[in-house]
């Protein structure tokens, strides 16, 4: 009788397939959670500036803030009063922005964007009006943009 002291070459290689059919499977669906957040985002922040829209145009100075915090993306919706409209916020997701097609990089700082109250479009006083909005995370990328004189966000 032989004593057993290790593997067969074909226990390895069904052991070392069923590994790799595994790791393709986790990678896809990483994948395809990390692509949902920027997805999400966009679709959140579009929600955004529509809700801001009608605020402006119902009240005076409603506004948006774009701001990154670390690897959080926060676009949040305030009144003149200063209460919050709406908001949306992603982990792990990196934001930036361009003024004037000039892009600007992620919004350490808070960064305003003001509508006008009679059009709905982006304040015309806004010399530094931001044109674009850029959410990513690993290789998923959406970038929105804002039309300045309807205030309309397209993918």
């Amino acid at each position: 009788m032989k004593k057993n002291n290790g593997f067969t070459m074909v226990e390895v290689m069904v052991t070392v397939a069923i590994m790799a059919v595994l790791a393709a499977i986790v990678g896809i669906t990483m994948g395809v959670l990390l692509g949902q957040r920027v997805k999400s985002m966009a679709a959140d922040t579009k929600s955004v500036f529509q809700s801001t829209q009608i605020a402006s145009m119902a009240r005076d100075d409603a506004y948006v803030l774009l701001q990154q915090i670390g690897s959080d993306a926060y676009v949040i919706a305030y009144s003149s009063a200063g209460n919050e409209i709406n908001r949306a916020e992603a982990h792990n997701v990196t934001m930036s922005y361009s003024v004037n097609g000039t892009s600007m990089g992620s919004p350490t700082s808070p960064v305003q964007i003001f509508f006008n109250r009679q059009t709905g479009g982006l304040q015309a006083d806004a010399s530094n009006a931001v044109d674009s909005i850029t959410f990513t995370n690993g290789q998923r990328t959406i970038t929105l943009r804002i039309s300045r004189l309807t205030g309309k966000v397209t993918y």
